[in-house]
């Protein structure tokens, strides 16, 4: 609670699982467009305890009923997309609780996404 009011104080866009999980892609779509026009930069964190347990077990919060990676992998390409992201972190990954780094390597799916992104925008490694 106290990160959530911390955010909300300082102005900070979120979505919540929840949001994502139960509306179409297309309102979800227009709550990031919102939060794209407000600001001239966006520093992207992926909160991984935001994914199905099955896909990440290895996080502080698990969620039996989280979120599918492919459909946050499509909203992360969205927003790189936009130009506006300075900066990109994963937080909430806990190695210890991790089976099989199943988390890991989700995570280091998701990165190397983001970086196949960005050179596709640059027009790098055509």
């Amino acid at each position: 609670r106290e990160l959530f009011k911390t955010a909300d104080a300082l102005g900070v866009g979120y979505l919540l699982a929840n949001e994502i999980a139960n509306e179409n892609d297309w309102h979800v779509i227009e709550k990031i467009d919102g939060f794209l026009k407000s600001t001239k930069n966006v520093y992207l964190t992926l909160c991984a305890d935001v994914f199905a347990s099955a896909y990440a077990p290895g996080v502080s919060a698990i969620q039996p009923l989280g979120l599918n990676p492919e459909q946050v992998n499509k909203m992360i390409k969205y927003i790189l997309r936009s130009g506006k992201v300075s900066g990109f972190d994963i937080a909430e990954i806990l190695p210890r609780f991790d089976q099989d780094r199943t988390t890991a390597s989700l995570a280091k799916v998701l990165i190397f996404s983001v970086v196949v992104t960005l050179c596709q925008m640059k027009g790098l490694g055509r």
